[in-house]
């Protein structure tokens, strides 16, 4: 029967208009034939897989529905989901979810193959022609969040020098690709593989800027026909290859460097050091410094508590009025040492109150209820809506968001809340897909393991005195006294609130409208002052009102990085100057003392802290 040019347009809209009659251009399997994948849409490409379509809907409509219900969850898709779609029975099903599987099982094959860097060894096997080179050559290996190489680059040929070598030559490369770390390779075309002195200059100013970037760099090899030089491993003081994953923690250089001290118009004085160990966790549980965080002092706490120990003898009460992750208030935590630990952010408030304000054990009650938010079925939410495929993978993602909807219901009270919202919190950072805050995320879905919340290990005996609050500093101070202040501020324009945006969105759940490729909701009520032109002035405020007997301030030196957001906003001489109207000043650094072959002129991003001794 003739199909007339009327019946086929009333076909096309009542969608019943079979394949066969479409122009064989539009058709989705002569199409591939001619033109290749690229020319078909997605639902093109499932509509040659269904074959068919059903009674009043040809094939293209039916996986034009499929696509448009399912969309980015499409390849978490099961036979069960495909099957409540009209006209969708079991045979159809399983082809689609058998070629979804047969797609990924290559897909985990591929990355299974990859290139991984384990060890200093693994960087030599790929980089051993740098070794006749007559040339100096400085090669790069960007490697992703598994440490799977990405890409091998040159850098630059010729000498190496510090102030000729631009961190934005290596750390520009790492963006682009979304590296999660980098390693650094040079030849020594003499035959001494022994690091130079600009060697050593060159790794702490990368190092210092790879901290900054939020982009790890793991290790600096020098090659020679006569051997290697890790910087890793001589500061690890292993006589073999240490691998750069120990224990599920990624070593960097920049936790293992100790720069030398700068030269200021003022006495320096150095005391005996603390040797601080990391205390593992218990299997199941977490502490307080199992985060990662801009800023964190976890790995200073023993220079710190020199200072005190030396300085301030014993003391009544700590307040920590910048506190962050809370673990430098956390350090001096005992049941005669009042606490008073204050943080501008909601999620870090939580956290607070949840390790040193929670004075009861509740442990066995909160263990349950973990055990039940562990197991609960994820379901579509605002948390995956927004943040699922980008910052989480998608299951990740609905499991965050139903997890923490169901902690609204139940929380008995307070205490319960902000512990499950810490362990929420925690969770959620280990299956983060980003460099360790979230003003970006990966292209690429590095983090595929499953959302577990496990229980904090909170000394309840200690918290007994403990205050926290969520102010202002320069507001708190006026209302507060204490024997030590510990002063943490921001260093340079970088927000807090840019940086941890998603864990507020969390914490606080008001679900509010996030906009940009970065999904950031408002934050100019969370805005520090401290990151602003007037960090001098709220610096100068804070000390005036301050009642206490000993001031302890940590400021990193960023004065001269050359990034414009990562320049302090406040100098050291109106530091000096605003301590020294307080009452007798002195600086305290960590010693240098990595390296035996020189040290480094290099004065930028140095861990100091100011201490004065309040006379006024």
């Amino acid at each position: 029967m003739f199909f007339s040019l009327r019946n086929f347009i009333n076909a096309v809209e009542l969608d019943i208009v079979k394949i066969k009659d479409i122009p064989k251009i539009d058709r989705p399997r002569e199409r591939f034939l001619k033109k290749g994948s690229r020319a078909l849409s997605k639902s093109d490409l499932l509509a040659i897989l269904l074959g068919s379509g059903i009674k009043g809907k040809n094939v293209k409509k039916l996986s034009q529905q499929i696509i448009q219900k399912y969309d980015r969850d499409f390849l978490n898709l099961t036979v069960d989901d495909l099957k409540k779609v009209s006209g969708i029975g079991e045979v159809k099903a399983l082809q689609i979810v058998s070629a979804i599987s047969l797609v990924k099982r290559y897909y985990e094959d591929e990355k299974s193959s990859e290139t991984v860097i384990k060890n200093s060894q693994d960087v030599l096997s790929l980089t051993y022609d740098l070794r006749d080179k007559k040339k100096e050559n400085l090669v790069c290996l960007y490697l992703n969040a598994r440490n799977s190489l990405l890409k091998k680059e040159v850098i630059s040929i010729g000498l190496l020098d510090k102030t000729l070598l631009h961190p934005r030559e290596i750390f520009y490369p790492a963006v682009e690709l979304n590296a999660a770390s980098v390693i650094l390779v040079h030849n020594h075309p003499t035959g001494d593989p022994s690091p130079s002195e600009k060697d050593i200059q060159v790794v702490e100013k990368i190092a210092q800027a790879g901290e900054i970037m939020g982009i790890a760099v793991i290790d600096f090899i020098i090659i020679s026909e006569n051997g290697h030089y890790s910087f890793y491993d001589k500061l690890k003081k292993q006589n073999k290859e240490f691998n750069y994953v120990a224990e599920g923690t990624q070593g960097t250089l920049f936790e293992l460097l100790e720069v030398e001290k700068p030269v200021y118009g003022i006495n320096i004085s150095k005391i005996d050091k603390h040797y601080f160990q990391p205390i593992k966790s218990t299997k199941g549980y977490f502490q307080l410094q199992n985060r990662r965080y801009l800023g964190n002092k976890y790995k200073l706490l023993g220079f710190i508590e020199d200072i005190i120990s030396e300085k301030c003898g014993k003391i009544n009460s700590f307040c920590d009025i910048f506190a962050g992750t809370g673990v430098v208030g956390e350090r001096f935590n005992n049941p005669e040492t009042k606490i008073i630990s204050n943080d501008f952010l909601s999620a870090n408030y939580v956290c607070l109150r949840a390790f040193l304000e929670t004075n009861q054990d509740i442990k066995e009650k909160i263990s349950e209820k973990i055990d039940y938010l562990n197991k609960l079925i994820p379901e579509e939410n605002y948390f995956s809506k927004n943040f699922g495929g980008t910052y989480f993978s998608r299951e990740n993602a609905k499991k965050i968001g139903t997890i923490r909807q169901e902690i609204e219901k139940i929380s008995e009270n307070d205490t319960e809340k902000n512990i499950l919202l810490c362990s929420l919190l925690y969770a959620m950072d280990k299956v983060a897909n980003t460099v360790g805050h979230y003003d970006a995320f990966r292209k690429d879905l590095d983090t595929l393991q499953p959302t577990k919340l496990l229980i904090p290990e909170i000394d309840y005996l200690n918290n007994k005195n403990n205050e926290i609050y969520k102010e202002d500093a320069n507001i708190l101070i006026r209302k507060i006294s204490c024997d030590v202040l510990y002063i943490d501020p921001p260093y340079n324009s970088r927000q807090y609130s840019d940086a941890y945006h998603l864990m507020e969105n969390l914490t606080e759940w008001k679900k509010p409208e996030v906009v940009g490729v970065a999904k950031k909701m408002d934050r100019s009520h969370i805005k520090s002052s401290y990151c602003l032109k007037n960090a001098t002035q709220a610096f100068e405020d804070l000390i005036e009102n301050a009642k206490c007997k000993h001031i302890l301030l940590s400021y990193n030196n960023t004065g001269d990085s050359g990034d414009g957001r990562s320049n302090a906003r406040i100098k050291d001489s109106d530091i000096i100057r605003i301590l020294k109207n307080k009452g007798e000043l002195e600086i305290f650094e960590k010693d240098y003392k990595a390296f035996t072959t020189g040290k480094s002129n290099n004065d930028n991003n140095i861990e100091r802290i100011f201490y004065c001794k309040v006379t006024k």
